[in-house]
Order: structure tokens, then C-alpha cells, then sequence
């Protein structure tokens, strides 16, 4: 069965299923069962890969501003070297 048929396939059963919905209590009962199930699709499927992809986003953010700030301490540190003023504190001197 290709994945056209078994998504006709579950349409069919899933509006099976509310035709047999005959008053609001199995209406609610049915909404409850859906959100649970939802939750728990997101608890177990969704958030799992969203915190790791989260967490490569981060560390790759970080690595670009690791570039960053030594870009512009570079930078700082040949100014300073062109003007012959000191490095501010807590940089090292310019090598030569």
C-alpha cells in the first residue's frame, strides 16, 4: 500500500470516529483524548529534536563569537600598535 492509500485509509477511519460521536460528553472525551495524545507526541517526538538542534545552534553561535572577539581584539591591537599605546587591560600585547 502506497502512502496515498494508507492516508485514504486513515481519513476514512478518523471521520469514522467523529460519525460515532453522538453528544458533547463524547465530543469532550474525544478532545481529551486528542490532546493527550498530541502531548505526548510533542513530549517524546517534538522536544527532544528541538533541544538538540537547539544545543548545535548554540554551540555554533558560540564559536562565531569566539571569532568575533578575536577579530576585534586583533584589530584593537593593531590600532594600538600603529599609535604605540598600550594594550588595554586584561589584552596581551601584540606579537611581532
Amino acid at each position: 500500500m502506497d502512502k496515498f492509500e494508507d492516508f485514504g485509509k486513515r481519513i476514512d477511519e478518523e471521520f469514522a470516529g467523529l460519525k460515532s460521536i453522538r453528544n458533547f460528553e463524547d465530543f469532550g472525551k474525544r478532545v481529551d483524548e486528542e490532546l493527550a495524545r498530541v502531548k505526548s507526541f510533542v513530549k517524546e517526538d517534538v522536544a527532544p529534536e528541538t533541544e538538540k538542534r537547539a544545543a548545535q545552534f548554540l554551540r555554533e553561535v558560540s564559536e562565531k563569537l569566539t571569532e568575533a572577539a578575536a577579530w576585534i581584539e586583533a584589530r584593537n591591537a593593531g590600532r594600538n600598535a600603529r599609535s604605540g599605546e598600550p594594550p588595554p587591560a586584561g589584552q596581551p600585547p601584540p606579537s611581532s
